[in-house]
């Protein structure tokens, strides 16, 4: 069995059913288990692909929840079942009371019917009453499974809106009823009551009222015109032409209305801050700087940097809160190795290239995209048998490329802010030490 860290992802066969076990630890809170099955915008395509414990199985029961034993939740799904218009399985839970912080070691695992079992076991958390465990998504022709370990404030109610789902407040308690009644369909416009009938019909003599002033002011400053200023209603055309010879500029003169101006290059304030800058006007095509080949050996540079900087800084995780509790223990002054192990975490986690390796993520990223561009016009002139198949798997590979970035581009944004938390976390280690 692999064991996967958090954000890290692997492929899972996708043939026959997949059992994902959930189990918390012995003693803990109660978990409520839940499934999403989201289209490709993120949410699910309507109510009946949110699985819980007033839904057990989605249509078809290629998705369904059962609850074998206490502490322990199994959702057996069908892959190749489910519709082109599920694009992920997010297999979250939620609290009724207490906070994840305490279910650390919960774990779970994904068992296919072929193939290698994967696992995550929960190492970190905070107050968070709800918290996605990992998401099972499609990956080219296949399944892949990332550990994801996100934590909702607020349980289940925040957590399934995310995903599009409206939940009743009573749901958002996170405990079962103790006789479940089938969901109801949600109208999408509810007839209005006998009441807010009255209520209109009384709010109809409020507009009229309004109305009727309206007019009697229009009048009453007419007939002020009339009385102090009837020429004004006798030569219209006249205080029309006088007016537009006031306030438009003289023809002679050549005066007219410039255009807005775009910005200059570059604006300053008094004090040599830069306010803003001039935005590029026409649209710049993404560009690739290398050759296929290039582009897959960079590729596979970034994967094996990826995974480095994604260990490096579970170790400094896993230092912190081992740190944190020595602190707390500690009733004298702090050890000086313990002060220069946290100003030599810091710094090392400080040197850590995650932005440039983002950087070279997006313009790979660019790369695949105009490679798949290529190939699918490719595809579109050939009719040779043989040829097609090549630019198939080609077009294949391309896209499986395209995805594998994007999730690491995503991974890195995610490590890049976990390592500013980090580094505060080792500054707060010293400052408490009076350094």
């Amino acid at each position: 069995m692999k064991t996967l860290p958090k954000g890290a992802n692997a492929p899972l066969s996708s043939a026959g059913t997949v059992h994902i076990e959930l189990r918390r630890p012995p003693g803990r809170d109660t978990l409520d288990v839940v499934c999403f099955a989201v289209g490709a915008d993120g949410r699910i395509p309507s109510d009946d692909w949110f699985v819980f414990y007033n839904q057990l199985q989605a249509p078809g029961g290629v998705v369904v929840l059962s609850t074998p034993a206490a502490g322990r939740a199994e959702i057996r799904v069908q892959p190749e079942r489910l519709p082109a218009a599920v694009d992920r399985l997010v297999i979250a839970a939620a609290l009724s009371h207490g906070a994840f912080r305490d279910l650390i070691g919960a774990r779970l695992t994904a068992t296919p019917a072929t193939g290698e079992p994967l696992a995550f076991e929960l190492t970190e958390a905070g107050d968070e009453q709800a918290l996605i465990f990992a998401e099972l998504y499609r990956h080219g022709a296949g399944w892949k499974l990332r550990a994801v370990g996100q934590g909702f404030r607020g349980g289940l109610q925040p957590l399934a809106e995310h995903f599009g789902v409206a939940v009743a407040e009573e749901a958002s308690a996170g405990t079962p009823p103790s006789d479940p009644a089938p969901p109801m369909p949600i109208p999408l416009e509810s007839a209005p009551s006998p009441a807010s009938e009255r209520h209109r019909r009384r709010a109809r003599p409020g507009r009229l009222a309004w109305s009727l002033a309206l007019l009697i002011l229009l009048a009453t400053a007419t007939g002020a015109i009339r009385m102090f200023a009837p020429d004004w209603l006798e030569r219209p055309a006249e205080l029309w032409a006088e007016a537009r010879e006031r306030f438009s500029p003289d023809p002679s003169t050549g005066a007219t209305l410039d255009p807005p101006q775009p910005p200059p290059a570059t604006a300053e304030r008094d004090d040599g801050v830069t306010a803003w800058r001039r935005l590029p006007t026409l649209y710049q095509a993404p560009t690739c700087p290398w050759e296929d080949a290039q582009v897959f050996e960079r590729y596979h540079a970034l994967g094996d940097n990826y995974v480095r900087i994604l260990q490096r800084v579970e170790r400094s995780n896993k230092l912190l809160g081992k740190w944190r509790n020595e602190l707390r223990q500690m009733t004298s002054g702090c050890a000086a190795p313990f002060i220069d192990g946290n100003r030599q975490e810091a710094e090392q986690l400080g040197q850590l290239p995650i932005a440039a390796w983002m950087d070279e993520s997006i313009k790979l990223n660019n790369c695949a995209g105009l490679l798949i561009k290529r190939l699918d016009k490719e595809l579109n002139q050939e009719s040779r048998p043989i040829i097609l198949q090549r630019l198939v798997r080609e077009a294949d590979r391309a896209r499986n490329l395209e995805s594998d970035l994007t999730d690491i581009a995503r991974d890195l944004a995610y490590l890049r802010n976990k390592t500013a938390r980090l580094l505060d976390g080792f500054q707060e280690n010293i400052e408490a030490c009076g350094h």
